[in-house]
């Protein structure tokens, strides 16, 4: 839970208006402090630059861009080099008005339709893993499998219901594969997700496949690219949290 707050504090647009608001207030504060007001003036202007830059498509696609180091797997590929096929969960829509029980968010919507199609295609069998987000609820790897096999008519042959986070998801993968003897696996995630993916499985003992799907692309006319648009913020923000989520794992990768 401090690890969630603390993140969605940090991460734009949210960080950047906290520093807005910081420097509005040094600026306010130091009257007789001449280094002060002039300090938090400049951070209140660096933030507002750079919430406005946050926003603007051509600086999202920047920074998600160089996270999408492998190509996906060619679409008329009947076979792959992998023994099952593992899709990492990610958000969860949580008791929505016009379904009722927990669905799959977003993300994990594509995640989970790109892997039963993989599977569906190969013949391979089907992992999903993700687990309990808030103590209230049902494992995110549950929710998933039940819309994979009920709406996309897709067996899962397991699901891992004990991760919270992408090292987790490799963990408890490799300790439920390695007691079935399998070590190669197709990762499916978001391709600026891939890398920090990768890290976390080929440390937890896996070879990995990548899987990537669901890759940011330029805009489609460069002037567009430069107008700020809230998909942009979103971008931006699942941009940072990668490059931020990959420092960390490899400045703690021998914990």
């Amino acid at each position: 839970m401090l690890t969630s707050l603390l993140e969605r504090a940090l991460l734009p647009p949210t960080g950047l208006l906290l520093l807005i608001a910081a420097g509005l207030l040094a600026r306010a504060a130091g009257r007789d402090r001449p280094w002060l007001r002039r300090s938090g003036a400049a951070a209140a202007g660096l933030g507002a630059a750079a919430l406005v830059l946050a926003g603007v498509p051509w600086v999202a696609y920047g920074l998600l861009a160089p996270l999408q180091t492998h190509a996906a797997i060619p679409p008329d590929a009947a076979a792959i080099e992998a023994a099952v096929i593992v899709v990492l969960s990610g958000d969860v829509d949580c008791d929505p008005a016009e379904w009722g029980p927990d669905q799959p968010g977003a993300l994990s919507l594509m995640r989970c339709r790109y892997g039963a199609h993989l599977a569906a295609r190969t013949g391979l069998p089907l992992l999903i893993t993700g687990g309990v987000l808030r103590p209230d609820r049902r494992p995110v790897s549950h929710v998933l499998r039940d819309f994979v096999e009920n709406e996309l008519g897709v067996p899962v042959r397991w699901t891992e219901d004990r991760a919270v986070d992408t090292r987790g998801n490799a963990r408890f993968t490799a300790e439920m594969l390695g007691r079935e003897g399998i070590r190669r696996v197709a990762v499916v995630t978001h391709a600026w997700h891939m890398p920090r993916a990768i890290e976390a499985f080929e440390r937890a003992g896996l070879e990995v496949l990548p899987a990537p799907m669901g890759a940011a692309t330029a805009p489609a006319r460069p002037l567009d690219g430069l107008l700020p648009r809230m998909r942009s913020y979103r971008d931006t923000g699942w941009a940072v949290h990668e490059w931020v989520g990959l420092l960390w794992y490899r400045s703690t990768a021998d914990d």
